[in-house]
C-alpha cells in the first residue's frame, strides 16, 4: 500500500508531460497553418505577377492590398483571444493594425503569440521593401517628367553649359590648326 502511495505522484508527472506534449502539438499545428497561408499566398502572388506582366507599380499595389487582407486574417487568427481585453478581437481591428504596420506607422498593440510576432516581422519587412519601391517609382516618374520638359531646369545645367562652351572653344582651336601636312608628305622625301 505504501508503495502505491509513493508511485502515484510520479505517475501524475507523466500526465503533466502528456499535457505539455499536447500544448506543443497545438503550437506546431498553428505554425503549420501559418506556413500553409504563406505558401498559398505565394502561389497567388506568382499568378498575379504573371497576369499583370510589366505593370510593376500596379502589381505592387495589388499585391499590397492582398497582403493587407491576408495579414489581417493571419494576425486575427493568431492573436484572437491571446489577450482577454484590449487585444485584436475583430477582423476590423486586425485590418487596422495591419494597415498601420504596412504604412510603417506602428500600433498600440503588439502581438503576444510567437506566430503573431513572426507575422508582424514579415509584414514589417514587406512594408520597408514596398516603401523603398514606391519612393523609387515616384522619383523616377518626376525625374522622367522633368527630363521630357525642355523648359524644366536640369540639375547641373550650369556645368553642362560650361562644358558646351569649352567644346565650342576646342572646335575653334582645331579649325585654326586645320592646315596640317598630310601624313605621307612628311615621310616621303627621306626614303
Amino acid at each position: 500500500m505504501k508503495t502505491i502511495a509513493l508511485v502515484a505522484p510520479a505517475l501524475r508527472l507523466f500526465r503533466i508531460l502528456a499535457v505539455a506534449r499536447l500544448v506543443r502539438a497545438a503550437r506546431v499545428a498553428r505554425g503549420l497553418r501559418m506556413l500553409r497561408l504563406v505558401s498559398s499566398l505565394n502561389r497567388g502572388m506568382a499568378a498575379l505577377g504573371s497576369s499583370l506582366g510589366r505593370r510593376g507599380f500596379a502589381y505592387v499595389m495589388m499585391l499590397s492590398f492582398i497582403v493587407l487582407l491576408a495579414g489581417a486574417a493571419g494576425i486575427y487568427g493568431f492573436e484572437r483571444g491571446a489577450v482577454p481585453q484590449g487585444g485584436i478581437d475583430s477582423y476590423g481591428t486586425a485590418l487596422w493594425w495591419t494597415a498601420m504596420i504596412l504604412t510603417t506607422m506602428g500600433s498600440d498593440y503588439w502581438p503576444k503569440t510567437a506566430e503573431g510576432r513572426i507575422l508582424c516581422v514579415i509584414l514589417a519587412l514587406y512594408a520597408f521593401a514596398v516603401f523603398g519601391y514606391v519612393t523609387a517609382t515616384l522619383a523616377t516618374y518626376f525625374v522622367g517628367r522633368d527630363a521630357a520638359d525642355s523648359d524644366a531646369p536640369i540639375a547641373g545645367q550650369d556645368a553642362i553649359d560650361a562644358l558646351r562652351e569649352e567644346i565650342a572653344r576646342l572646335r575653334e582651336d582645331l579649325h585654326a590648326l586645320r592646315p596640317l601636312p598630310a601624313r605621307g608628305a612628311a615621310k616621303g622625301s627621306g626614303e
